[in-house]
């Protein structure tokens, strides 16, 4: 073989192998030195989450056979999806910011005796972890911590904390949908051959019963507060059962037409919001409900039922308009 040939080939290993070297050496570096895991467990097992703030504590579960989540209460209450998202993610392995010591002689000085929160998180198998969340360290990017069964003291993000935190605080309750009320442009209701529309005055912000003529009526202008409240209720209305993944046959249901359908236009082309209720549900105590429109990331095939005490509003925002006294 050509001397300069061996030569340049010998060469070549050295820096490859070099290089290999250096790069294996470096990905051990980081796997040590990189944050550690508070804890880990496999978030497809995960069936109960315990979250107790304040000496108030929220369950969240689900039965192993189902991927449905819900706030246990009275009666237990679908999570709302769009809230609860990666959650069972965020507590299967949450990593700590660093560790502070081996002991804590002063859990009390943390915040962790007792702690601001106490979390337990439950799979499957019967398997439990607990952690505690304690007070904010002094420059509020990050919050004591420790993990049950561990005496090191730890420090979490505090943005992954109080997300935690709001698990009890704001428990994400079930919703066919949530928008900023501000987005809305146009609010429709269909009833059989009625349709009642709501609108916004171009440059006023004020909403009007449109008039014959596609535009707002001034003789009808709205009770802005009530209107607001309204609009409040249609921005995020409340679901209360998840009676299936798909509807089969909308007629079973009185969805094929529906009773109602509302449908609400929003500025700046977003996604308009459409979702229809039907027929009430054999306790007589709700209504099916889909929604058409609305969900953000992927269709909505969920049949719903919503306490009809909680559609009588909507019904009669559709009846019986909230308009403003013509004395005032």
């Amino acid at each position: 073989m050509n001397l300069r040939l061996s030569i340049l080939l010998v060469v070549v290993l050295i820096v490859f192998g070099g290089t290999f070297l250096v790069l294996r050496f470096s990905d051990s570096n980081e796997s040590e030195n990189g944050n550690p895991w508070l804890f880990r467990i496999n978030e497809g097992n995960i069936v109960n989450i315990v979250v107790d703030y304040q000496g108030e504590p929220t369950t969240f579960y689900r039965t192993p056979a189902s991927l449905d989540w819900y706030i246990q209460g009275d009666p237990d209450i679908p999570v709302f999806q769009q809230r609860w998202g990666g959650t069972p993610l965020l507590l299967s392995g949450p990593r700590v910011t660093r560790p502070l010591s081996d002991t804590i002689e002063d859990p009390a000085a943390f915040g962790l005796e007792p702690p601001e929160t106490a979390v337990t998180v439950t799979d499957r198998n019967d398997n439990s972890v607990e952690f505690h969340l304690g007070i904010p360290t002094p420059d509020n990017e990050n919050q004591y911590a420790r993990l049950v069964g561990d005496d090191t003291l730890f420090t979490v993000p505090i943005e992954w904390a109080s997300v935690v935190n709001r698990l009890a605080i704001d428990p994400p309750v079930g919703r066919l949908y949530q928008i900023d009320p501000r987005e809305a442009l146009v609010v429709q209701f269909f009833r059989g051959e009625e349709t009642t529309r709501y609108v916004m005055e171009d440059g006023t912000g004020r909403w009007f019963l449109e008039g014959e003529e596609g535009v707002p009526d001034t003789a009808k202008l709205l009770d802005q507060e009530a209107w607001f409240e309204a609009l409040e209720m249609l921005s995020g209305p409340r679901m209360d059962q998840i009676i299936a993944h798909g509807v089969d046959d909308p007629n079973l249901y009185g969805l094929d037409p529906p009773d109602t359908a509302v449908v609400i236009i929003r500025q700046g082309g977003l996604t308009p919001i459409e979702w229809h209720f039907g027929d009430v549900t054999p306790d007589g105590n709700h209504r099916y409900a889909v929604v058409k429109l609305g969900s953000l990331q992927s269709p909505d095939t969920n049949l719903y039922g919503v306490l009809t005490s909680r559609l009588d509003p909507v019904i009669k925002l559709a009846t019986d308009p909230v308009l403003a006294d013509p004395a005032t």
